[in-house]
């Protein structure tokens, strides 16, 4: 298996017979890669991946963590120079990457992104996968690696019994030496053991596993228990004879599991056999815009489903990326989260257009929340207290991939940006008309979180409903706490309880002094919010403190 990266400059004389009649841009005598996923290219014999750009640092010269993109071409020969760990690193992160652009062909058949092969699309027989070789290869690992019982079954039954000794044929046919007058048999006849499962499939299907391990270097942990068929004799497998065996084979079979493994074996050499045939590159799975792939997978594992159209698809022509429900850090009531996916290389910062588009699709939900309600059209939510006029916060948010450097798959490494160390990224990061007013409706705050890349490919393409929905809410609960800690850090909010006045009263009395700052909660609690650092804020305090009790509210 040869890898390329995303957008990397190549020498041409490196990688021209990889990329042997594939879609490439060339400048210079550079040849870069311009999609990513997976092609056989046949010329070489060998299967190619492209991996996502997101694995390059931010300037593109090194990837997973200081690696020359040419070091990875040849990764899993005998002439790799890479330690242990790093390849096999890298196969995973090639495989999990490969299966994210599958599983997203598969959720999405009419995406315009995706590019399939007509090899890819021969029907086989029933229970036998679908998709391109490579397809086919994961599914043969996978049933090998979650069926070892079976295949400890199958290896008793063939072997149990041959030691044993056939005295009937053994008297008929060999002839003892007589000692003592008791005859001794120098020769015997072992008893096989007679069974309805041919050991031929076995014996083809290990085949096809040490051909996957050692041709095509996917890690196999085989546990030989025949003489694999290799080298010329495994070829002409490969160029038919394989079929014909298997179907000289096939009606011997019955159980589930059987059967399925005769399908993977026949799939794998009719996928072969098609390749061979038109000697170029017929069998791929290509994706031409990662970034639409990198938002769909966090689309699917953060986003509600049950949303009003109108809010995904805004009149103006901007689409949300990501919207869900969940609780206001002002007041409990459910509020809408806004998030938008960003798929630069690591470390890379938003531009200016993106977070300007972001806070628009804030200012349209919060409008589209109030036109519709006398429509019905959205349900409502806590979005402004009509008593102050003040406006709920509206949660708004960025995610960008990256890569750890302990290389995990197992954890999401979800992690809150901070700002405070960058003054001029943190101004772009929040719009307002007018200053210290946190419940203007147009005081806005973007949070930029990083989650990792290697956690969201495998959560994804494992497809595994339950972890996924763990994982749903596990995120908006910490997008809700940063959010929470957002605000704490940036403002003090204070209770107010007037002296002698109703709340109303004191709301009316003091609109115009008050106004942007305070917000009525559900449960009549007057808060009170007051940006740090404005000395205007004592005097504030001082002319309340006259008229009612203020008291830091938590």
């Amino acid at each position: 298996m040869k890898i390329l990266v995303e957008g990397h400059s190549y020498d041409a004389a490196l990688v021209r017979d990889i990329c042997r009649d594939f879609e490439t841009a060339t400048d210079d005598g550079k040849i870069k890669v311009t999609k990513v996923g997976y092609y056989f290219n046949s010329i070489i014999n060998d299967c190619v991946l492209c991996l996502p750009k997101v694995v390059s640092d931010a300037f593109g010269g090194t990837v997973l963590g200081g690696l020359s993109p040419e070091n990875l071409i040849n990764v899993f020969t005998p002439e790799n120079r890479l330690g242990e760990e790093q390849t096999t690193f890298v196969r995973s992160f090639s495989l999990w990457s490969y299966r994210t652009i599958s599983t997203y062909a598969r959720l999405n058949p009419d995406s315009s992104i995706v590019t399939k092969s007509g090899a890819s699309e021969t029907a086989v027989d029933f229970d036998a996968p679908e998709g391109t070789l490579l397809d086919v290869i994961l599914d043969i690992i996978h049933f090998y690696n979650a069926n070892r019982d079976y295949f400890i079954y199958i290896i008793r039954n063939l072997h149990t019994g041959y030691e044993r000794i056939n005295w009937q044929k053994t008297i008929r046919a060999k002839t003892p030496i007589f000692q003592d007058g008791q005859p001794y048999y120098t020769e015997v006849v072992n008893r096989r053991k007679l069974i309805d499962f041919d050991e031929e499939l076995m014996i083809i299907f290990h085949s096809i596993l040490h051909y996957i391990s050692t041709e095509l270097g996917l890690a196999v942990q085989l546990e030989y228990h025949y003489e694999p068929i290799t080298g010329a004799r495994f070829e002409s497998y490969l160029d038919g004879v394989g079929l014909i065996r298997l179907n000289a084979i096939k009606y011997k079979y019955f159980s589930d599991k059987d059967i399925r493994l005769w399908n993977l074996c026949r799939a794998f050499f009719l996928k072969t056999a098609k390749i061979q045939e038109k000697k170029d590159i017929c069998d791929y799975l290509l994706i031409s815009n990662f970034e639409i792939v990198f938002e769909a997978m966090m689309d699917a594992l953060i986003s509600d489903t049950d949303l009003p159209e109108m809010l995904r698809n805004q009149k103006d022509g901007k689409i949300v990326d990501h919207l869900f429900k969940f609780r206001s850090p002002i007041d409990g009531r459910e509020i809408y989260y806004i998030g938008d996916s960003k798929y630069y290389s690591i470390g890379s910062s938003i531009g200016d257009n993106s977070i300007y588009k972001q806070f628009t699709y804030a200012k349209n939900i919060i409008q589209y929340h109030f036109a519709s309600l006398t429509s019905k059209n959205l349900d409502e939510r806590g979005y402004r207290d009509p008593l102050t006029e003040g406006y709920n916060f509206t949660p708004n948010f960025f995610i960008s991939a990256f890569i750890p450097d302990t290389l995990s798959f197992e954890v999401s490494g979800l992690v809150l940006r901070d700002f405070s160390g960058n003054r001029a990224e943190e101004e772009k990061h929040r719009i307002f008309h007018f200053e210290n007013r946190l419940f203007d409706r147009d005081t806005l705050w973007l949070s930029h979180f990083d989650i990792n890349l290697l956690y969201v490919m495998s959560l994804y393409a494992a497809d595994d409903q339950t972890e996924q929905s763990t994982f749903k809410e596990q995120f908006k609960s910490k997008v809700f706490q940063a959010t929470f800690g957002l605000l704490k850090s940036k403002y003090t909010f204070y209770s107010i309880k007037p002296f002698s006045q109703t709340i109303e009263e004191f709301v009316k009395q003091n609109f115009y002094l008050l106004h942007g700052k305070i917000y009525n909660k559900p449960d009549g609690t007057l808060i009170l919010a007051l940006e740090n650092g404005y000395l205007e804020n004592d005097g504030l305090l001082e002319k309340l403190r006259k008229v009612s009790h203020v008291t830091i509210f938590h």
